[in-house]
């Protein structure tokens, strides 16, 4: 169920008393809105990201997103003078069949088990917000009077707020016609006439606006990497191609000298798709059918290393790094002993591991079944990734 947000990060953000845009506040040495936008990342329902910039900030977002390796920014998106103007830039270049989420850059500790509830609220609903029940007995003060009002009714609205397209894009040119300035998107929607739902959220995804919310920040990371502590990551790969004649023979980065070569919309290396399989399986990712399908023309035979290289990326923003790899080549001919050492050399550095951590191997089927027959070429493997 896919979905694509808009993050906001373009606020000066005075509250924090820092002299520059508090997105750019470490946090565990990386900048608070990395944070952020890793949720979004490596989140499998998440399609684009709409980054919402200051003008005068532009080039040192996009050097961020560049050392992060992020792939799912669709654009960086100027911001405007109000919050309510950066959001109707941001929503200009949206897609219109796609659930549209609004969120904060500084509400790093979103939930994407609360993400995915609130898709699902507005694909039924067309229109939610997370929030959480308020704690406080709230007063409301009107002159020299005091009225307590019904702790029961009331929410702290968060973001993301998320809205079907057409709606919250009708919400804002109706807002700007009428010169009408909201404290959030979802007032705007309201004003509408249109209800939204209340979507319970977590109390930690708060928003970072004063100094003392950075040691708050600090003890939620702390929390979460005392309750992580080593993780172990285990996947699977398998995966068959053609052989036939025209083609080169490509496996594991290697062109191997044959008559026949692999068919495939891609370079059809076989052995590469399989270690991308496996590391996608470990992560919970799907395959490499969903990222790189074949109705895709720009994937028209790519290089397999260039796709499993974007692969390793959506590792290594979970934390995760190789521990060891197994891979099987499944082939009657050509014979593979002599481009062993070269494939695990190149897996080895597509993985950022050392050739140690590597081991590809190469057996027949005595001459049984499409291998046996020569009629193509199999591989398989086995991955172990790790965050320590």
């Amino acid at each position: 169920m896919d979905y694509q947000v808009i993050v906001l990060a373009a606020g000066l953000g005075k509250r924090m008393q820092m002299e520059k845009n508090k997105q750019f506040l470490h946090l565990d040495d990386k900048p608070l809105v990395i944070h952020t936008l890793q949720v979004f990342e490596q989140d499998p329902w998440c399609a684009n990201i709409y980054l919402v910039v200051n003008p005068k900030e532009r080039g040192e977002m996009e050097m961020l997103i560049k050392q992060y390796h992020f792939s799912k920014i669709t654009a960086f998106i100027l911001g405007g003078r109000e919050r309510q103007d950066s959001v109707y830039n941001g929503l200009r270049s949206c897609q219109d069949d796609q659930v549209v989420l609004i969120h904060d850059g500084a509400r790093p500790f979103v939930e994407k088990n609360d993400i995915h509830q609130l898709v699902e609220c507005v694909v039924e609903k067309k229109a939610g917000l997370l929030a959480v029940p308020v704690t406080d007995t709230i007063k409301k003060k009107d002159e020299d009077y005091l009225t307590t009002l019904n702790r029961k009714t009331l929410w702290a609205a968060q973001t993301p707020q998320g809205f079907q397209p057409s709606l919250i894009k009708q919400a804002h040119e109706q807002a700007r016609n009428e010169g009408y300035l909201g404290t959030d998107d979802a007032c705007l929607v309201e004003r509408l006439g249109y209800p939204v739902e209340v979507v319970h959220g977590s109390y930690n995804n708060f928003k970072l606006t004063t100094p003392e919310d950075i040691k708050k920040a600090e003890s939620i990371l702390q929390k979460k990497k005392e309750e992580e502590g080593l993780q172990i990551k285990v996947g699977t790969g398998f995966d068959v191609h053609q052989l036939v004649h025209g083609r080169p023979c490509i496996i594991g980065g290697v062109i191997i000298p044959h008559d026949q070569g692999l068919l495939g919309h891609s370079d059809a290396d076989v052995l590469l798709h399989t270690v991308a399989d496996a590391c996608l399986g470990a992560i919970g990712e799907g395959d490499i059918g969903r990222h790189f399908p074949d109705t895709d023309p720009a994937f028209k035979d790519a290089d397999s290393k260039e796709l499993l290289k974007e692969v390793w990326n959506l590792v290594r923003h979970k934390g995760l790094r190789l521990g060891n790899i197994d891979c099987t080549i499944i082939a009657q001919a050509p014979k593979m002993s002599p481009y062993i050492g070269q494939i695990r050399e190149n897996i080895a550095t597509l993985l950022e591991a050392d050739v140690s951590q590597i081991n590809v191997k190469a057996t027949t089927t005595e001459k049984l079944g499409f291998p046996g027959r020569k009629e193509g070429i199999a591989a398989q493997a086995t991955v172990l990734l790790q965050n320590k």
